[in-house]
């Protein structure tokens, strides 16, 4: 019977891959290395019946992981704690970007490579492996630590830069030279690109999954989530982007989807499976011999990549407003590359502008670099501590005080216009989406309706009326988005913004017309035709614009709807742990078992089967299965969960965590008269009261965690707690200022839920 090739040699990839990792679970190394080292048993350089025949199959196959792990990544990563992250990570990726840009060229003209060699070598050692990463920090346990969200960050931006290195080197491959207004272009087209994806996703695609969760099985939700993900995978690929990208996206978006751990859970083992391969066909790439003849460039090239990434990417976060470990943590994580190195080198060979040495002098760095990666990442804990010991204590203690001024003042800038930077938001949102109905008329409606119209200045009118009618409720957005609001006072000049943006609004819309009309003609109409539908119909268009707006927003999770806000005051995390059955906690009261005074963890909510338990007292006992909602620091949770044997709550069902999903990180200013003003903690009794417990105090630039039950509230104190989104009416009024006005408004302290001296 004929066995096809690919049948055969999955059976001896997973076959090999499964020894092997099992070696290396057994020996505790990374599993990732486990399937490298498979990789090469099974590559050419083998003994021929180990040895893969179909290798494109096998690349494929390499490629489903790479969508799948993207896609993976992108559940657990939506676009708000992106935005959360983004500033900094921005910065440290484009610091990155920059210094290893500039290392990589002056390696190359050290090895005596030509101009245009050195400048791939840059762009290929500038890009960090997003698929080895993620392995890496998902094998070692530390994905949900904060350093790793400023990670996954900044692996964001380097794919996005990454796409628009592709175009400036085709660009240079061409014609040798770098051209400034294709690059200008080139990012335009991928922010509008990505932009169109991610509003037009998010307007349906939560709805549609909560629809196929409600009256589907898990069968059915799988196979929706992985049909939209190869979607736009598909489409991303169409507009000559990394399909890694369009997986990513659609992750993100389904992020915003209340089922997205449901989804998760249901993709784990396509992603292991599929990842396993792709690891493996990393490892077939390694020949021994490339080693051997260019060793002096690999290792070169493998040191400038390790030591440039680390110390970059630290550096970086630190002015970025990282904390010392925090970005050690990151530039330990960084110091290698990966799969866009060999798209760019084979770009490279396809137009014969660099050497064909270079392909496997870069393979040969990546897979030492990959190795090297999480026992870099590994270390980083030990790493971080020396540093602190190293560095004086007068720059540790500088470094700190620019930490929290830079943090300080972002929070100052925000609450100054909490508005203004949603408003812009909204603006650029609505502008995507005119610039994409436009776009689909030109690309999609031009030669089908001039089959039918032949008089082409017909045609043009007919298709620009059409994009301008459709467009109208988002046209209306934009002119109005920044209009004063009745009854509202706003600082700043409104008026200004307005003008500006309804300029902003009929240029743009005058450009996108003429691809129909001339500019001028297009701009006329666009005023004239825009002045009288506003005058005569701006009731029904701005409730068009509301539904849209309404329906879009609804998409997303409310913040204080999700399981719990991970961020607490400071270094400190909120985050579920499930009591495994044979923990040595089991059968052990809070207070014998000394979590808070061994590993300064401190519980705030004991969730045994429907009952939820706030603020457990130190007698209260510890059972099997029980969830803990506690607040630690990333190395106090880890600690905890290695010496007592704890599992993460993610693996308990849906249903055991309803009465946790309603406690939040909230944060109160104590007021001047408030009544918490002058009581300790323990006789404002909030936990009998708002079933709240006090997790922080900040007074004076002084941080208290975990405040002993003695310590009193005064006036000005930033007070952190944990307790039920129904209680913070109460705890408003509780810690509010007692001075207010008839509308009870004037002096009162300001209250945030979910924000974190970190973001």
């Amino acid at each position: 019977m004929h066995l096809p090739s690919l049948i055969h040699d999955l059976a001896i990839i997973l076959g090999v891959a499964a020894i092997v990792a099992f070696v290396f679970q057994r020996i505790k190394q990374p599993v990732v290395l486990g399937y490298v080292l498979a990789g090469f048993i099974v590559g050419p350089h083998t003994p021929s019946f180990l040895s893969v025949s179909d290798r494109p199959n096998i690349t494929t196959w390499a490629e489903l992981g790479v969508i799948f792990l993207m896609f993976s990544l992108g559940l657990e990563f939506s676009f708000r704690r992106l935005a959360k992250v983004g500033g900094s990570a921005g910065f440290t990726a484009v610091v990155q970007t920059v210094v290893m840009l500039i290392l990589g060229i002056l390696s190359g003209k050290l090895l005596g490579w030509t101009t245009i060699e050195s400048i791939f070598l840059g762009c290929m050692i500038s890009i960090s492996s997003t698929t080895i990463i993620i392995k890496a920090l998902d094998e070692l346990g530390l994905k949900k630590n904060k350093f790793a969200e400023q990670v996954f960050g900044m692996l964001i931006v380097e794919d996005l830069i990454a796409i628009l290195m592709l175009v400036a080197l085709t660009n240079i491959a061409m014609t040798s030279e770098v051209g400034g207004m294709q690059l200008f272009m080139a990012a335009g087209k991928l922010l509008v690109v990505v932009g169109a994806w991610f509003v037009l996703g998010m307007f349906a695609i939560p709805h549609l999954v909560k629809a196929v969760s409600k009256h589907g099985t898990n069968e059915t939700l799988i196979m929706v989530s992985l049909g939209l993900c190869l979607m736009l995978v598909v489409v991303s690929a169409k507009f000559d982007y990394s399909v890694a990208l369009g997986a990513f996206i659609m992750g993100a978006i389904l992020a915003e989807s209340r089922d997205v751990h449901r989804i998760e859970s249901l993709l784990e083992p396509l992603r292991d499976v599929f990842g396993a391969v792709f690891f493996v066909s990393v490892g077939m790439l390694l020949d021994p011999e490339v080693i051997k003849n260019h060793w002096r460039e690999v290792l070169l090239i493998t040191a400038v990549i390790i030591s440039g990434k680390v110390v970059s990417v630290t550096l970086g976060s630190l002015v970025s407003g990282q904390s010392p470990a925090n970005a050690l943590y990151a530039g330990l994580s960084l110091g290698q590359i990966g799969e866009f190195s060999f798209i760019i080198a084979t770009l490279g060979l396809n137009y014969k502008v660099i050497d064909p040495k270079l392909y496997p002098i870069i393979v040969a760095s990546s897979l030492i670099t990959t190795f090297t990666t999480p026992y870099m990442i590994k270390s980083a804990p030990k790493a971080a501590q020396k540093l602190e010991k190293i560095l004086p204590e007068r720059l540790l203690s500088r470094i700190l005080r620019y930490e929290i001024w830079l943090k300080t003042r972002f929070m100052r800038k925000k609450s100054k216009s909490p508005g203004l930077s949603k408003n812009i938001m909204k603006w650029l949102a609505n502008a995507v989406v005119v610039i994409t109905i436009f776009s689909l008329l030109k690309y999609f409606a031009v030669e089908p309706l001039f089959e039918v119209i032949q008089n082409r200045l017909v045609g043009n009118v007919v298709l620009w009326g059409i994009g301008f009618l459709v467009s109208t409720p988002f046209i209306w957005g934009m002119s109005s988005i920044f209009r004063p609001q009745a009854l509202a006072k706003r600082e700043g000049p409104t008026g200004g913004l307005l003008f500006l943006s309804q300029i902003l609004t009929v240029l743009l819309v005058g450009y996108l017309s003429s691809s129909f009309l001339s500019f001028r003609i297009a701009v006329g109409l666009t005023v004239a035709i825009g002045v009288v539908l506003f005058m005569l119909f701006w009731r029904r268009i701005d409730g068009y614009y509301q539904w849209f707006e309404e329906r879009f927003a609804s998409g997303f999770i409310d913040e204080n709807d999700e399981p719990f806000n991970r961020y607490a005051p400071w270094d400190m995390y909120l985050v579920e742990v499930a009591i495994d059955p044979e923990s040595k906690l089991v059968g052990q009261t809070l207070g014998r078992s000394q979590l808070r005074e061994k590993y300064g963890i401190n519980v705030v909510v004991m969730k045994r089967g429907r009952k939820a338990i706030v603020a457990p007292h130190a007698g209260e006992q510890i059972f099997p299965g029980d969830i803990l909602l506690c607040t630690a620091t990333d190395d106090e949770i880890q600690r905890m969960m290695s010496d007592q044997k704890i599992l993460g709550a993610d693996a308990q069902e849906s249903a055991d965590r309803d009465d946790l999903e309603s406690y939040t990180l909230q944060n109160f200013r104590v007021g001047e008269g408030a009544r918490a003003q002058g009581l300790s903690i323990r006789s404002a009794s909030l936990n009998s009261k708002f079933f709240s417990t006090v997790v922080g105090i900040e007074r004076d630039k002084e941080r208290m965690p975990n405040p002993h039950s003695d310590t009193s509230f005064e006036r000005g104190d930033s007070v952190w707690l944990v307790g039920p989104d129904n209680a913070k009416k109460g705890l408003l009024e509780f810690f509010q200022s007692m001075e207010t006005d008839p509308a009870g408004t004037k002096n009162a302290a300001p209250f945030e839920s979910g924000v974190s001296m970190n973001t």
